[in-house]
């Protein structure tokens, strides 16, 4: 059995997450008949907002030899851990992304996949193809916000 490592970091205010990321570990690992891995995590919880400790933990992560990322960081943070994984490939996995995204300057592709998928296109095009003139969205986070400018 091949073990692996996976580098996690999370911040302060996402116990919800933590949690989830916890148990789909447990069950991974306990499921020996069909893994063809075991995982071993290396989780980091701090407050993200603070780019120069993010910096460290992310090296440190690196130093530890784990083969991806994962984590949920605020969006002001998201640039630096984003730039780290792009720069130096390896892969990073969050629930969300945060609304605006900026793309690898090297032109090469990005290391970053968002479990969340983005559906305010599919909303838009719902709402032209059926040619609806009024709508009543209801959101509860600044993510309607972003649907409102499409």
């Amino acid at each position: 059995m091949t073990l692996k490592s996976n580098g996690a970091i999370f911040d302060q205010n996402t116990e919800e997450i933590q949690n989830v990321f916890k148990y789909a570990m447990t069950i991974h690992n306990q499921n020996i008949s069909s893994r063809r891995l075991e995982l071993q995590a290396y989780v980091d919880v701090i407050n993200t907002a603070d780019a120069f400790k993010l910096s460290r933990l992310i090296c440190n992560q690196f130093a530890r030899g784990v083969f991806a990322m994962l984590g949920a960081v605020t969006p002001e943070s998201f640039d630096t851990l984003h730039s780290y994984t792009n720069t130096f490939q390896m892969p990073f996995v969050t629930p969300w992304f945060p609304e605006k995204v900026i793309p690898p300057s090297s032109g090469l592709i990005d290391h970053a996949v968002s479990m969340r998928p983005d559906y305010h296109k599919a909303i838009v095009d719902t709402i032209l193809y059926y040619g609806w003139k009024e709508i009543i969205y209801m959101y509860d986070s600044h993510d309607g916000n972003k649907l409102e400018t499409e």
